[in-house]
């Protein structure tokens, strides 16, 4: 398990295993949020399976799927609404890790500055630099 801090309390992740969990919930991390829809290309757990996992080691558990090619504004809603309400630490995870921290950058936009959103990804190996124009607008329509 490979997990990147981009902030205080949140940290993204590539897939996630049923046998990651408890040493998640050993670390003390108190929520999952999942943004692979299920049903995507490879092999992985669904979506209830690692919900009743996660009930099961006592973290709560968030599905926001999320595919890039249909991008709407609800997930990324979603994802800002867990980052506020939710007990962390908190993992998301996808396939790479990549499109959590895509989708944390564009629910932070609200509360972090565009180059403070930038700098914390690529720290953790996710250049997100070509996003600038989209998280300008996101700031903006706070």
């Amino acid at each position: 398990m490979n997990l990147g801090q981009i902030e205080d309390g949140f940290f993204v992740s590539p897939q996630l295993m049923p046998e990651h969990l408890g040493d998640l919930a050993a670390q003390g991390v108190k929520t999952i949020i999942n943004n692979r829809p299920d049903g995507e290309r490879g092999f992985y757990p669904a979506d209830a399976k690692m919900a009743e996992l996660a009930a099961g080691h006592g973290m709560g558990y968030h599905f926001i799927p999320v595919n890039l090619m249909g991008l709407t504004i609800e997930p990324i809603k979603a994802f800002e609404n867990v980052l506020r309400q939710a007990s962390g630490p908190i993992v998301a995870y996808c396939a790479s890790g990549q499109r959590s921290t895509m989708i944390w950058a564009l629910a932070s936009a609200t509360r972090k500055t565009v180059d403070e959103i930038i700098t914390a990804c690529a720290a953790q190996g996710h250049d997100l630099s070509q996003m600038r124009p989209m998280l300008m607008q996101m700031a903006r329509a706070a």
